[in-house]
């Protein structure tokens, strides 16, 4: 019997659960992936990076139909040294996705619990966790505040940041509202969890919370599947994209983003570093992942990356520089989480623009 340790791995078929799994495969571990449905078995056996995982028996699958019925995860917990929980409902998903993201991280803990052999449960969080929907629009006082040079006036956002559970929201209100929302509720109840239960718990937690990921998508093959995950915030240099749809503006209205990325490399290296219980000590740690301390970066700064870095692309057309996309400056400091957790810088913007678009401009139509 392997003496690797085994990971159970959620939402591996997405952009950043299959990267991490990949990731955790190249590290040594084994990976468990927990799926809902065979058709994502499917997609990650086909990724060439987990082709020989596959044949020597160091990937696994376990179909979990429902991951937020109570006891979900305490089967394919069996055995594990450590759960990483990536899969979260999408912006783009219907329906209560507050629930829907609450009774997964639940059901993540109630394994954990049952399991003795689970050494520590990785949360993929997000920015979006800690800071609420209002703080994406333009409109929004501190927004306001660093527009009109009063930025001393806003607080910083930090891994320790914590803002309320929202109220209820319509099942219909806009995409990014209910996924905010869902990801601010999931993440308390984490900290709830951690500071009433952990103290005398087997297993301590670790939460991740990265802005925009940007990076190349090993499981999309096409430009068609390329911009469904974060990287859809630098859609605007191939077409006239735009966020305001999601954020409940009319299509017409420009909708910037907050200046908050990170490279898709540094997110799953955090995650694999975050499985050191030797290394990153502590029974319940929290770490920001985003890139370009203090204010993150300028979004339009990426045409002058690409022309740059891409200029026989850009020559031949393969780049049109078709829209636009507008900054909220950020006010973060995650400079923690490079001395503790990653033990390095993050790679900056025009670094993950490349990468993302040299990946982009290959891909077939």
């Amino acid at each position: 019997m392997s003496s690797s340790p085994l990971i159970l791995i959620t939402g591996g078929n997405g952009f950043v659960g299959y990267a991490v799994l990949a990731g955790a495969l190249k590290a040594g571990y084994h990976v468990r992936a927990a799926v809902r449905r065979q058709d994502a078995v499917n997609v990650i056996s086909k990724g060439p990076s987990v082709q020989k995982y596959l044949s020597n028996g160091a990937l696994t699958f376990i179909l979990v139909p429902d991951n937020t019925k109570a006891g979900a995860y305490h089967e394919p917990a069996k055995g594990c040294s450590y759960i990483v929980h990536v899969a979260s409902p999408l912006a783009t998903a219907p329906g209560d996705l507050v629930s829907q993201a609450m009774a997964g991280n639940k059901a993540i803990l109630e394994a954990a619990e049952t399991t003795p052999s689970v050494k520590r449960v990785v949360f993929t969080a997000s920015t979006s966790s800690i800071r609420p929907f209002e703080r994406m629009l333009l409109k929004h006082p501190a927004n306001q505040a660093v527009m009109s040079g009063r930025g001393d006036e806003v607080p910083v956002l930090t891994a320790e940041t914590k803002v309320p559970t929202q109220l209820p929201i319509s099942d219909d209100a806009p995409g990014f509202h209910r996924y905010v929302n869902s990801k601010t509720a999931a993440t308390n109840l984490v900290h709830e969890y951690g500071a009433h239960k952990l103290e005398d718990a087997h297993f301590s937690i670790v939460n991740i919370m990265p802005g925009w990921i940007l990076g190349p998508e090993e499981l999309a093959r096409s430009k068609q599947e390329a911009f469904k995950g974060s990287n859809l915030i630098l859609g605007w240099l191939f077409s006239e994209f735009s966020l305001a749809p999601l954020l409940g503006l009319p299509t017409d209205e420009d909708a910037p983003v907050l200046s908050e990325t990170v490279h898709l490399e540094d997110v799953v290296e955090s995650h694999i570093n975050a499985l050191d219980t030797d290394k990153v000590l502590g029974k319940y740690r929290n770490f920001l992942l985003c890139s370009d301390t203090p204010t993150g970066p300028v979004m339009m700064d990426a045409a002058d990356i690409v022309r740059k870095e891409l200029p026989r692309a850009v020559a031949e057309g393969k780049i049109p520089f078709a829209g636009r996309l507008g900054t909220i400056t950020s006010k973060f400091d995650a400079t923690p989480t490079e001395h503790d957790l990653l033990r390095h810088p993050f790679q900056p913007y025009d670094k993950q623009v490349k990468d993302t678009i040299m990946w982009y401009v290959h891909l077939k139509d």
